[in-house]
């Protein structure tokens, strides 16, 4: 159980409706049940995650089984202040998962809690979590990665310029894709724009480098069914 992660409103309860007997014995049933399977589960899950068993009858130092070890807390460590504010609501979440939490030593960990009911066995109310299994795993190298991915993958804007540059495999393919893209500005279709609509195709080509292409006046000609003399006009206009 963890540190971070709020909750509804509380409500009063004393630390003696903890210590009951048959509250310690419907935990005990619990406890024995789970407690074979905190190390075998630590090992299953792998390095980094640490496993900790919790038996509420015996708060506040409610750790009675922990393996993997990352913050260092042995058997008879308390609960986490997160832990005793959900037991302090009228009914505490089945199980809270994926939040964040920060160890000892400043280990940041995805963490996951699971309350464990007695199923209303002598006399417990059946709503009420008798012990609690979590589950933290060190997420530090992974934040670091995850931060070393987005500042190489980030691609900040280019001041006064388009944001994205294309490769091609010919001057062809250049060529035809900066023509195709200074039409579709426009939105017309070549055959019936007007010598407004073909300037700004001219201006727009201009604006790409697209006159610094050999032939490139032929080019734009051709495609706007205009002679090269009409396209040296529209670049003077």
């Amino acid at each position: 159980m963890s540190a971070e992660a709020p909750g509804p409103a509380e409500t009063p309860r004393s630390a003696d409706s903890w210590a009951t007997p048959e509250f310690a014995a419907a935990a005990a049933r619990v406890v024995d049940a789970y407690r074979p399977l905190v190390e075998p589960l630590a090992q299953a899950v792998g390095p980094g995650v640490e496993v900790v068993l919790h038996d509420l009858s015996k708060l506040p130092n409610s750790v009675v089984a922990i393996a993997g070890g990352l913050s260092g807390r042995t058997v008879g460590a308390p609960a986490t202040d997160l832990g005793l504010r959900l037991l302090m609501q009228d009914d505490p979440p089945e199980s809270i998962i994926g939040y964040r939490t920060e160890l000892p030593g400043g280990i940041v960990c995805r963490s996951s809690t699971i309350f464990l009911r007695g199923e209303g066995s002598g006399g417990i109310d059946a709503h009420r979590p008798v012990a609690a299994l979590c589950l933290n795993r060190d997420i530090g190298q992974l934040v670091a990665a995850r931060d070393l991915l987005t500042a190489l993958v980030d691609t900040p804007a280019v001041s006064g310029h388009d944001r994205t540059e294309t490769f091609y495999a010919s001057v062809e393919n250049l060529t035809e894709d900066l023509l195709r893209r200074a039409i579709a500005t426009v939105g017309v279709d070549v055959a019936a724009m007007s010598k407004a609509d073909k300037t700004r195709v001219v201006k727009d080509l201009e604006s790409r480098g697209f006159f610094l292409i050999k032939e490139s006046v032929e080019i734009a000609a051709k495609a706007l069914g205009v002679s090269r003399y009409t396209i040296y006009n529209y670049l003077n206009d």
